[in-house]
C-alpha cells in the first residue's frame, strides 16, 4: 500500500481514494461497510469499480491512520487533497476459460477467494460456456484477478459491454416470436423447422430489445461476442506444394503428417479462436491453398468414451464402474478436464462427439 498526494497535515482535508481491490477478499466489503459504517453497495462500488472515493473530507491524520488499516485487507489506497478530480474508469464484463486442467483445482480455490465462494463453484463458472465470471467491475479488478490466478492457468477476457457486440441464439420460437424476430435476421440467415435462429453482430440496445420482445428466457440467448470462441476446420487440402509447409506454420502441424492429415477431412487444425480474430485465420489459410470452415466451439457438447479405468478411479469422478462406458454429452471444457483427470489417473478415453 502506498500513501499518494501531498504531506497531510492536520487542518487540510484529504480523501481516501481506493485504487483496486488489490489481494482483498470479499469479505473486504463486508468488513470496511461495518467499521466504517457505509452501506456495503458503497464499499463494494469502490473496491470493484476503483479509482473510487471512499471517505471525503477527513483531517490529514485519520486519513492516514484509516488509510494503513484498509490497506492490512490487502485494498489499494491513496491519500489524495479533499475534492480532487476522480477519472472513473469503464466498467467491464469479464469471462474466463481453463487453460491447463492440470491446474484446476489451483484456479477454483484463487478464483473461489476472489469471488467469495467455494472451489467448485468458482471452477465451474469456468467450465460452463461462455464462462462469464464478474461483470460491471474495472480494469484495476481484472488485472488484480489476473495478477492472482496460476500463470498459464486460465485465460481471461475482458469487454465494454457499451462498446461491445452481441450475438443471440434462439431456439424452439413459435411462429408469432419468429415473426418478430425476421425483421432483425441478415439476408442469408435460416430459421429452422424447430424455429432455431442465431444472429451475429447487433448492437446492446438492439439485443436488449429482441431480448425483451421474444419474451423466452429459456429459449433464447444473447452473448457478448467478445466471450464466443469458434474451431476451424480444415476442409480441403492439395496433396501437393507449399500448402504442408503453410499448415505446419498456422497450425502447428508437422510435415510428415501433411499426407494423413489430407487423408483425413475434415479434420479440426485449430480451438479456442475469438469471434473477431476468425475472419483474419481464415484468410491466412485460403491465402495458402487450404480450405477451413468455421465451426462454434462455445456451446458445443462432447461425451467421452472411457475405454479402460480403474473402480476407483471412475468412483472419483463420480462415475459408475466397470469400464468400458461412455458418459452423456457435456460442455466441451468439462468434459476436457474430466478427461485429464481420467487419464491422470490411468484411463483410456476418447472423446465421442454427437451425432449431427
Amino acid at each position: 500500500m502506498e500513501l499518494a498526494g501531498p504531506p497531510c497535515i492536520a487542518h487540510e482535508a484529504v480523501d481516501v481514494l481506493v485504487v483496486g481491490i488489490g489481494a482483498a477478499s470479499p469479505r473486504a466489503a463486508s468488513v470496511l461497510s461495518q467499521a466504517l459504517e457505509l452501506p456495503i453497495e458503497t464499499v463494494v462500488d469502490a473496491l470493484y469499480r476503483a479509482p473510487a472515493r471512499l471517505l471525503a473530507g477527513l483531517p490529514g491524520p485519520d486519513a492516514a491512520r484509516l488509510a494503513a488499516i484498509i490497506g492490512t485487507l490487502g485494498v489499494e489506497v491513496e491519500v489524495i487533497p479533499a475534492g480532487a478530480p476522480i477519472v472513473r474508469s469503464p466498467t467491464l464484463d469479464l469471462a474466463g476459460e481453463l487453460l491447463d486442467p492440470a491446474r484446476a483445482d489451483e484456479v477454483g480455490q484463487v478464483l473461489g477467494r476472489f469471488l467469495g465462494m467455494g472451489p467448485q463453484e468458482a471452477l465451474d463458472l469456468l467450465l460452463t460456456p461462455p464462462g462469464v465470471i464478474l461483470g460491471s467491475v474495472t480494469e484495476a479488478t481484472v488485472r488484480a484477478l489476473d495478477a492472482a490466478l496460476p500463470a498459464g492457468s486460465a485465460r481471461l477476457t475482458a469487454s465494454r459491454p457499451d462498446e461491445a457486440r452481441f450475438a443471440l441464439f434462439a431456439s424452439e420460437l413459435s411462429s408469432l416470436q419468429i415473426g418478430v424476430l425476421r425483421p432483425h435476421l441478415p439476408v442469408d440467415a435460416v430459421v429452422t423447422p424447430g424455429g432455431s435462429a442465431t444472429i451475429f453482430d447487433l448492437g446492446r440496445a438492439e439485443a436488449d430489445l429482441l431480448w425483451r420482445r421474444l419474451k423466452a428466457p429459456e429459449r433464447v440467448q444473447v452473448v457478448n461476442q467478445a466471450f464466443l470462441r469458434f474451431s476451424l476446420d480444415l476442409t480441403a487440402a492439395p496433396a501437393t506444394g507449399a500448402s504442408a509447409g503453410a499448415l505446419q506454420a498456422l497450425a502447428g502441424v508437422p510435415l510428415e503428417d501433411y499426407p494423413l492429415i489430407c487423408n483425413a477431412l475434415p479434420v479440426t487444425v485449430e480451438v479456442g479462436i475469438a469471434f473477431d480474430a476468425v475472419s483474419a485465420r481464415m484468410a491466412l489459410y485460403a491465402a495458402a491453398g487450404l480450405t477451413v470452415r468455421a465451426e462454434m466451439e462455445t456451446f458445443s457438447h462432447v461425451g467421452l468414451d472411457i475405454l479402460s479405468a480403474r473402480p476407483e478411479a471412475l468412483a472419483e469422478v463420480g462415475l459408475p464402474s466397470p469400464a468400458p462406458l461412455s458418459t452423456a454429452p457435456m460442455p466441451r471444457p468439462r468434459a476436457k478436464l474430466l478427461r485429464h483427470r481420467l487419464e491422470a489417473a490411468g484411463a483410456e478415453v476418447l472423446f465421442a462427439e454427437p451425432a449431427q
